[in-house]
Parts: C-alpha cells; sequence; structure tokens
C-alpha cells in the first residue's frame, strides 16, 4: 500500500521542480529587440525631462516636464528638488512667456528680443531643433546641406540607419540627437544636446516619453490671470 505521505512529498518536489524550469526558461528567453529606423514624424511629446543649463556666466540642472504640439508650441516645466513648480516655459512660434510663481509674475515677449546674455536664449533654438527633417533614407550615412527657413545655411549628419544624429548651421549652433529608442512608432532621441554659437549649452534626457498623444491646447497656454506681465527683456534669471 502506498505511502501518504511519502506520495506528498514526491509531488510537492516534482511540482518545486517544474515550477524552477518554468523560472529557468523565462529567465532565459531574450526579450525582442525593436530595431530603432526612420518612421513616423513626433506630432505631440509628454515627458518627464532631466535639464541642465551651462553658459559662460554659470550653470544648473534639475527636472522638469516638457510637452510640445507640432508645429512649434512648447511648455517646459522647471521642478524644484521638492517638487514645486520653479518656472514656466511657453512657446509658440516667435513667442515666448517666461512664468515664474514664487514671483507672481511673468515675462513675455518676441524670442527675437532676447540677448545674447539672456538666460533664455537656447529655448530660441527649440524650433530649429524639432524641424521635420527631409526624407532621412536618400541622407542614410551622410551629410545634407540645405537652406533653414531663416535663410542660414545648415548641416544634416545622419548614420547607416538614416537617423538625424547631428545639425549645424553658419551661426554656430548645434544639437545633436543621442540613445534613438522606438516608441509607437516613431525613432526618437533619448537625449537632445544644445549648443548655440555664444557658448551656451541646453542638455534635455527624456524619461518614458509619450509620443503623438492626445495634448489639450490648453496645456500649451499660460495662465496669467492675477500675474504681472513684464518684458520678455527684463527677465535677468531666477
Amino acid at each position: 500500500m502506498p505511502n501518504p505521505k511519502k506520495s506528498i512529498i514526491i509531488r510537492f518536489l516534482v511540482l518545486n521542480v517544474l515550477l524552477a524550469l518554468l523560472l529557468t526558461s523565462c529567465a532565459t528567453v531574450p526579450k525582442p529587440v525593436v530595431p530603432v529606423k526612420p518612421g513616423k514624424d513626433v506630432e505631440t511629446l509628454q515627458s518627464l525631462v532631466s535639464l541642465s543649463f551651462k553658459s559662460p556666466a554659470g550653470s544648473a540642472g534639475g527636472r522638469g516636464y516638457l510637452i510640445f504640439k507640432r508645429p512649434d508650441r512648447f511648455h517646459m516645466v522647471v521642478l524644484s528638488p521638492f517638487g514645486f513648480t520653479v518656472m514656466e516655459i511657453f512657446v509658440e512660434g516667435d513667442r515666448i512667456t517666461c512664468l515664474v510663481p514664487s514671483k507672481e509674475t511673468a515675462y513675455a515677449g518676441s524670442l527675437d528680443e532676447l540677448g545674447d546674455r539672456n538666460a533664455l536664449k537656447g529655448w530660441g533654438m527649440m524650433r530649429w531643433v524639432i524641424e521635420n527633417p527631409p526624407a532621412a533614407a536618400a541622407a542614410a550615412g551622410g551629410k545634407l546641406e540645405r537652406e533653414g527657413k531663416d535663410g542660414v545655411r545648415e548641416y544634416l549628419y545622419f548614420d547607416e540607419r538614416g537617423l538625424l544624429q547631428k545639425k549645424t548651421n553658419d551661426n554656430g549652433d548645434q544639437v545633436l540627437y543621442g540613445d534613438y529608442r522606438q516608441v509607437n512608432g516613431v525613432a526618437f532621441p533619448s537625449t537632445i544636446e544644445l549648443h548655440n554659437g555664444q557658448g551656451d549649452t541646453v542638455k534635455v534626457a527624456f524619461d518614458e516619453p509619450e509620443i503623438n498623444q492626445p495634448v489639450e491646447d490648453s496645456a500649451l497656454v499660460p495662465k496669467l490671470d492675477g500675474i504681472k506681465v513684464l518684458p520678455i527683456t527684463d527677465f535677468k534669471g531666477l
């Protein structure tokens, strides 16, 4: 007659062996690698970001949240280490608004009004950064020269996959695109680094970006009720 206790022990051991084999097989199955290649364009973007700013006058860094909607609308929220909003930057076309909640003050005006030493000057390049490149397949692994929308000659450099790696122009401006990931059918760089001809650098690293998802227009408009609005030329930093 079979020993019931012994049968239970055997079944328990068999189940544990099967479970161990199952876990081992799951652990050894590699995740599929999604090839990164040119595809759809970025129409909207929402992402947590890490930010760093460098200029001849100093440097700073932090975290924030970026919202973008094509063709040229941005909303950047810069956060303190404790999660409070330090500053909000809105860009639409050639207009920029910088809102500083702690001062109940906003600075608004044209991007063209920003002087070379204005701390917001680097954001004026964002329109240039996000312009759709031409059909990249024709320039894969090579260099393309063209006239930009502002009439300045610019140069685009692609890798062998047809992904834009670098863009420069005759003004001495440069933008670098790094560590591409495939997100919702879009080849998207995890980092963007901007350098202007005056020695300023803005680096943006994206954290789990949401691409081509709905963005409400209200998220791209500054709320200025009860806020004192000054000319953008008055902004000297926080």
